[in-house]
């Protein structure tokens, strides 16, 4: 893993005053991950499918249960880093209609399905942690995956609106930010949650955005990560460029704590 590319400073111009992903077809309808803690899964790939689409302008629906099954052997909480480090050492993942989501561990990896990979990626990395203005820049980019404090009352109920009510920064729960905005003089990011489309603004949070805390409403940018693609062939093809290695004493110590907050509403 290397961290972001961007050059940070204290301004964003360089960033559009609001940008949602859905607008430009990147993301895939809200789905449920039942009571199975697999929110790492959903994160990583509504991350991977929306870079694929930007890069390929092709949105494929990716196999979270594939994760489950062959990387994670289980639904149990995870690392985000790691299943992207999956997807890459495997050199792509299957699709949602090929090896379906069932919300449980069916107990074995399907091995012809874990061959058939249909989106690749090149490498992952991780915005500047702790800084708003950081993960910004890289959600005007594409989609991030990030962690969040997802056990709260508050933050299970949430409705609709500005979410601005008390929630921790001790991240337990997986989401991608796929936008952000403002509203009322308030500006927020644009939370995609795996939970169904029964929760929130039909399966979306909207979450207080610009913060005092520098982890942001809820951590939310304690952990950003993001895909890389280079091109739209299949497997680790990156056309003369550098792959993005995998620092092993980095990552354990950077990795974000398992997260896999099941659907407790």
């Amino acid at each position: 893993m290397e961290y972001d590319r961007f050059v940070f400073n204290d301004t964003v111009d360089a960033a559009p005053d609001s940008i949602d992903w859905r607008d430009m077809s990147a993301i895939n309808p809200i789905r449920n991950q039942g009571g199975c803690y697999s929110c790492w899964a959903f994160a990583v790939l509504t991350t991977v499918e929306a870079i694929n689409q930007i890069v390929t302008g092709d949105l494929a629906s990716l196999s979270e249960q594939q994760l489950v099954d062959c990387f994670n052997k289980g639904c149990q909480a995870s690392y985000m880093d790691d299943a992207y480090q999956y997807i890459i050492d495997n050199g792509g993942i299957d699709t949602e209609e090929d090896y379906p989501y069932n919300a449980i561990y069916s107990g074995y990896c399907d091995k012809f399905k874990q061959n058939t990979k249909v989106v690749s990626i090149d490498g992952y990395r991780m915005a500047r942690r702790n800084n708003e203005n950081a993960l910004k820049l890289a959600v005007a980019d594409q989609p991030v995956a990030a962690a969040v404090e997802g056990y709260g009352q508050h933050f299970q109920l949430y409705g609709n609106g500005i979410f601005t009510k008390y929630c921790g920064t001790k991240v337990d729960h997986a989401v991608a930010v796929i936008g952000y905005d403002s509203e009322g003089g308030k500006d927020y990011w644009i939370i995609r949650n795996s939970w169904g489309d029964g929760w929130g603004e039909f399966g979306y949070m909207k979450l207080e955005r610009n913060i005092q805390s520098r982890s942001g409403k809820c951590g939310i940018a304690s952990w950003p990560y993001y895909p890389i693609k280079y091109n739209n062939k299949k497997g680790n093809s990156l056309e003369g460029k550098a792959p993005v290695a995998r620092q092993e004493n980095q990552v354990k110590y950077d990795s974000v704590r398992p997260v896999g907050c099941e659907n407790v509403k």
